[in-house]
């Protein structure tokens, strides 16, 4: 007790200046009380959750931690949902600077990237101010590290722990496993092959089933060009040859025994007190921690066309039954450094946190499109390696006339990888004893295919994304009437950033040949052999029953795209008489976009000055540029020390990215689709808010949130029904949106029920959240038609039947917490559930998919011991081990035509799951329950 203690969180300017505070009780509690301080304090609405409140709770990652805060959700413990508003309405920010997408196929942020350890708050601002980036419209996290410690400190952390669907199972993947990627980094072996050359297959090469290097003796064949404008002969390359090169290993499967859960952090922080007044202090901290967990599914996707409950059915393959083996590895590491005098201070802060993602998945699965039912056995294994570097130099000074000038300059480099993407699948080859065998693998072949791209099928793919962000800042603020009872602020600054971001695919097809050698008439028998012994080098070749591997033509850069963006600001902020406080300004903001694509347009379409290709030209024109001038309010009233009356309005800015942008279609497992991008444009948000809050006490809040949202061009994930190879989604702009709700929090300890001290250490707390939302819906992309001829002007119509709720959106969230945090003793009960949520959209309202959460229910206790520097603390996390499950409404609307006009109307129910409505579950999954036994020791 008696000690000064830190409060690592970032705040606004305050009009009356910030004083030292001693505060009297231990720092646990400070942390805590801390935190709602700062958000009792703060110019706009916030909610948040502390460091010590995080170590309360099982999570390993913050993407597990954040559906704690009132108003998250989270999408596969990943990606979060704020308002009901999808991930590309948030932004993430780690230490004030806004961090770039880590997804290779939505625009978010992959929150399970950032361990626990290196977190000493995270603050969530629902409203904006004229200061800070307004691209956001659900809420702008921001992640919090150390800086200058208040105390020295070492800390070491181990911790070891399973799952009861996985530890000591049999663990299996496609390729042998190496020790690298227990801290997080891929092997060589896993790298893409080089030198393998791709070739368009002309019409000689057709006919004669031939790929370059295998027919040297036909003389128009040798006068052919490897690809249209080339340079090199069809025949100077060996695809046989080249093929040998890849690693057919990697197509083995290995069987291994899950290891127990692992976790190491170590942390160190000094504090010194220099000559003249200086104080230099630093925080580090580096953490590996490696994670197996099996999980079951069924994946019936697809089936619902056929009307029946596949999920239900026992027959081979029916209910898509299936296992996915995760193995998961993150290492990080933190540096931050703090100089402060008299009238200055600096900091420069530095994170690298890497993860190694491998997903191996089988199952068994029929194809239900075709409703022929047939059964083929599935193998898709997804390694994935993904690098997150900040540097980030900040500084205060106090110049002449009072004024306070404030600079940053920050670097962010992201680097993704997909390492050998294994998509392979056989077919049914024999039934034997009642045993279904699959070995006749699912190759391609010149009669079932074009020069075009390739979509679902089998494959190996590599790629690479690297983006590099600069980001830029400085301020200049002064206060005129300090100490008065009306004191303004006036804050005059600028922001810029500057991203590129660039994307290179390799991806290689299994082929073989169509016809037998000299007989174009008779079909090839079908191969019976396993992936990794037919592409074993020995077997490679163009013969029967031999296989060689087509480089895709699209292969190299995708896109090589560049964003701008520079935004001059004004504010004031105003208190007026101790009671009203009123923080309001504008914001001008400049935006340039250029996601350039020409180079892949080419390689599909061939010279985009072509007539032909004038219906896809709007593919090359993906660029926006221009001004917003973006004001916004916060009034907050001070009825007593205690309570708090806000309410604010601001206009926001939510801006395309690359992903949304780029016409390359990513696979999805679970989806069994591809989702690509298109030529979008940027949302405008109009947000009001109403909050009531009152702090009986340190560390306790009761609140009330209102809030309306109108979205102007919001853009979603939509399925294209005008394609026909499989399931494909398409990122589109709606018309409009309209979002509300109501948030409620509580945090209180027992203290009111008598005046025993450890009651003050028991507290319960809850938040709960109702959400709704209507979402205007556009059609999907389609040609302008004159007079019965198609002109090459795209345009969309309006479809109001199809009018639905926001994707990603829940009507109700809800946490609830009780727990006993003691000195030397503590327990935490957390329980989190919430409605269905919107997760695949459709223009058809019986094709929509929403998913029905799991409820959730973990426990923590901990134990204190030598003098309170070792805690022991077990986790016992998802201990209902729930199945998280995917649903259709596919009976719930009639589609009809009155009058020629295209009709929707509600049939049956609502949109809540109920089987006998006719609603289908379509995929589900069970990740088993999660238990950790971790030691800390602090000295």
């Amino acid at each position: 007790s008696g000690q000064r203690t830190g409060l690592n969180i970032a705040m606004k300017t305050q009009v009356n200046a910030l004083e030292t505070a001693v505060v009297n009780v231990s720092f646990k509690k400070a942390s805590v009380a801390g935190l709602y301080a700062a958000q009792k304090n703060a110019a706009s609405v916030t909610d948040g959750i502390s460091a010590e409140q995080i170590a309360r709770t099982p999570d390993n990652d913050m993407g597990q931690v954040l559906k704690r805060v009132t108003g998250l959700t989270t999408v596969n413990n990943r990606n979060v949902i704020v308002r009901g508003m999808s991930d590309r309405y948030n932004q993430a920010m780690l230490d004030g600077v806004v961090i770039p997408s880590t997804s290779q196929n939505r625009r978010d942020f992959s929150f399970d990237i950032i361990p626990t350890e290196m977190v000493s708050s995270v603050v969530v601002n629902k409203t904006a101010t004229p200061d800070v980036s307004a691209e956001f419209s659900g809420g702008q996290v921001s992640v919090n590290t150390l800086d200058i410690p208040e105390k020295n400190f070492t800390t070491i952390q181990y911790g070891i722990g399973g799952n009861s669907r996985t530890t000591g199972k049999d663990f299996y993947r496609l390729g042998e496993r190496k020790a690298s990627e227990f801290f997080g980094f891929n092997h060589s072996s896993s790298k893409q092959p080089e030198g393998i050359l791709p070739w368009y297959w002309n019409g000689e090469a057709r006919r004669l089933d031939a790929p370059p290097g295998y027919v040297l003796d036909d003389p128009k064949l040798n006068e052919e060009f490897l690809m249209p404008g080339s340079d090199v002969k069809y025949n100077d390359i060996d695809a046989i040859s080249q093929s040998k090169q890849v690693n057919a290993d990697a197509m083995k499967l290995y069987r291994y025994k899950a290891n127990p859960n692992q976790n190491f952090r170590f942390a160190l922080g000094r504090r010194y007190n220099l000559s003249n007044g200086l104080l230099f202090g630093f925080s580090a901290s580096a953490n590996i921690r490696n994670e197996q967990n099996i999980v079951a599914f069924n994946n019936v996707r697809g089936s619902a066309i056929n009307g029946a409950h596949y999920i239900d059915s026992t027959g081979v393959g029916l209910n898509g039954a299936g296992t996915s083996y995760r193995f998961n590895s993150s290492s990080g590491l933190v540096a931050n450094f703090g100089l402060q005098g008299q009238d200055f201070k600096l900091a420069f802060k530095n994170i690298y946190a890497r993860t190694y993602n491998n997903s191996y998945n089988e199952n068994i699965r029929a194809a239900f499109a075709d409703l022929s039912n047939a059964p083929t056995k599935n193998q898709y294994q997804l390694p994935e390696a993904m690098s997150l570097q900040q540097h980030q130099l900040s500084g205060e000074y106090k110049l002449p006339w009072k004024i306070k000038a404030e600079g940053m300059f920050a670097y962010n480099k992201i680097k993704q990888q997909i390492l050998d993407e294994r998509k392979l699948r056989y077919r049914l080859t024999t039934v034997f004893d009642d045993q279904h065998l699959f070995q006749t693998p699912n190759l391609l072949n010149l009669s079932g295919w074009s020069n075009s791209s390739v979509l679902g099928k089998d494959s190996r793919m590599w790629t690479q994304i690297n983006e590099d962000d600069y980001n830029w800042a400085m301020a200049f603020s002064r206060i005129f009437g300090e100490g008065r009872s009306v004191s303004t602020l006036v804050k005059v600054g600028y922001q810029g950033w500057s991203k590129k971001r660039d994307l290179s695919i390799f991806r290689l097809l299994p082929f073989t040949r169509s016809y037998m050698p000299n007989d174009p008439s008779t079909a090839a028998p079908a191969i019976e052999a396993p992936y990794d012994v037919l592409f074993s080098s020995e077997n490679i070749g163009n013969g029967i029953g031999q296989a060689y591997y087509y480089p895709e033509l699209i292969g190299g850069n995708v896109y090589d795209g560049s964003m701008q963006s520079h935004a001059g600001y004004f504010m004031l902020d105003q208190k007026l008489w101790n009671k009203l406080r009123l923080v309001y300004g504008v914001r001008a903001e400049y935006y340039n976009l250029k996601n350039r694509q020409d180079e892949m347009f080419r390689k599909q379409n061939g010279d985009p000055n072509d007539d032909k290709n004038k219906f896809i030209a709007y593919k090359l024109l993906v660029r926006e540029n221009n001004w917003k001038f973006l004001p916004s309010i916060n009034a907050t009233y001070s009825v007593t020390n205690t309570f708090n009356v806000r309410g604010s309005y601001s206009k926001t800015a939510i801006r395309p990215d690359f992903r949304e942008t780029g016409f390359f279609g990513f696979y999805d497992f679970e989806l069994d689709a591809i989702i690509s991008g298109d030529n979008v444009e940027s949302t405008f948000i109009d947000n009001v808010d109403l909050r009531l809050e009152w702090y009986p006490s340190p560390g306790e809040i009761i609140s009330l949130t209102g809030f309306y949202k109108y979205l102007d061009k919001p853009i979603e994930l939509v399925e294209d029904e005008s394609f026909t190879g499989g399931a494909y989604y398409v990122f589109n702009n709606m018309e409009s949106a309209k979002n509300n709700g109501l948030e409620f929090e509580i945090r209180k300890n027992l203290s009111f029920i008598g005046d025993k001290d450890w009651l003050t250490n028991f507290f319960i707390s809850a938040n709960a959240t109702l959400l709704s939302s209507k979402v205007n819906v556009l059609s999907s992309w389609k040609y302008k038609i004159v007079d019965g001829k198609e002109l090459p002007e795209r345009i969309k119509d309006r479809s109001p039947g199809q009018d639905r709720p926001l994707i990603g959106q829940s009507p109700w969230l809800l946490n609830l917490g009780i727990g006993y945090w003691g000195n030397s003793f503590g327990t935490t009960v957390s329980y989190n559930h919430r409605g269905y949520r919107t997760n695949i959209t459709s223009i058809d309202p019986n094709r929509v998919e929403y998913e029905l959460a799991p409820k959730q229910l973990d426990l923590q206790i901990y134990k204190r011991f030598l003098n309170n520097k070792l805690e022991a603390k077990l986790n016992m996390a998802n201990l209902l081990d729930d199945w998280t499950r995917y649903y259709q409404n596919t009976e719930g609307y009639s589609v009809g035509n009155e009058n020629g006009i295209y009709t929707i109307k509600k049939f049956k129910g609502d949109n809540r799951y109920n089987k006998a409505d006719g609603d289908i579950i379509t995929y589900r999954k069970k990740e088993g329950r999660r238990f950790n036994l971790s030691l800390t020791y602090n000295f």
